[in-house]
């Protein structure tokens, strides 16, 4: 995704500083540090238009001086980056350093990246690695094939409720059906953000991905878009990520037992190297 010019802030920069200085934070420290994680949580999933000030009073349930204290608060610290222009809301370069090698999943990153490589030259189309982080599957490779049409679902660093797209779905799916129930109980109030997902709709869908080992999201079906995607699981069993493949929905289609097949090859191949003790 491009980067966004932040010079000019001018009106916009003053204004933000004064209504900063306007707005104070209230309640306790704990109930302050849950409105800031859901502000973030809330910017992740809508990484690629941001999140407007009145979006985020309206998803907190909080006043508007308070919301913009803790917005303030986040991007003193680069938590978030306010973009001049439509004053909206965006993930700040902290989580961008973060990115560049130092975090939780760059082992899994690394593993990942030449079975992720291969299985887009191999099929051409669009694949991505999805992490599981808490409740939320957090995209952190997009490897595009050769496929003349360009697919690109979701950006690196987008986080979205699992459940939502191919390899959170594949994801919630492979989870234990307590776990599941406790996930889809505390995203729920989510889902509505993502082309109106209902709980019975979730409930059909990862039923069919339990009982084909691989999950097939049609979610984005009237944007002629579709996704496949199989859970990557640790040694001991436990669903820690997924890899995806997005394309239009006329070549999923017309390969699923193929791109199937592919899937299990590429996650077998990253589930084997993960069995091995790193040096």
């Amino acid at each position: 995704m491009a980067r966004r010019v932040r010079d000019g802030q001018g009106a916009h920069a003053e204004l933000h500083r004064k209504e900063a200085h306007q707005a104070p934070v209230s309640g306790s420290g704990t109930q302050a540090i849950d409105r800031a994680t859901a502000f973030l949580r809330q910017v992740a999933t809508q990484q690629r238009g941001g999140v407007s000030l009145a979006e985020m009073v309206a998803h907190l349930k909080v006043s508007r001086p308070t919301t913009f204290r803790i917005a303030s608060c986040l991007e003193q610290q680069g938590l978030l980056y306010r973009e001049p222009a439509t004053r909206r809301y965006f993930l700040g370069d902290f989580f961008a350093n973060l990115s560049g090698g130092i975090g939780p999943h760059e082992r899994l990153r690394r593993i990942c990246a030449e079975p992720i490589r291969r299985l887009a030259e191999d099929t051409g189309d669009t694949v991505y690695l999805i992490v599981r982080v808490g409740d939320d599957g957090r995209c952190i490779v997009c490897n595009e094939g050769s496929f003349g049409v360009r697919i690109v679902t979701i950006d690196v660093g987008t986080q979205r409720p699992l459940g939502v797209g191919g390899g959170g779905l594949a994801i919630l799916a492979a989870l234990e059906s307590g776990e599941q129930d406790a996930i889809i109980e505390r995203n729920a109030h989510r889902y509505g953000l993502f082309g109106n997902i209902t709980e019975k709709q979730l409930r059909r869908a990862i039923a069919s991905a339990r009982r084909r080992e691989y999950a097939i999201n049609a979610a984005q079906a009237a944007l002629g878009v579709k996704s496949m995607a199989r859970a990557v699981r640790n040694v001991a069993g436990e669903p820690i990520a997924a890899v995806s493949i997005s394309s239009v929905t006329r070549r999923i289609d017309g390969r699923v037992k193929e791109l199937a097949k592919a899937l299990s090859a590429a996650t077998a191949v990253v589930e084997t190297a993960l069995a091995v003790r790193p040096a």
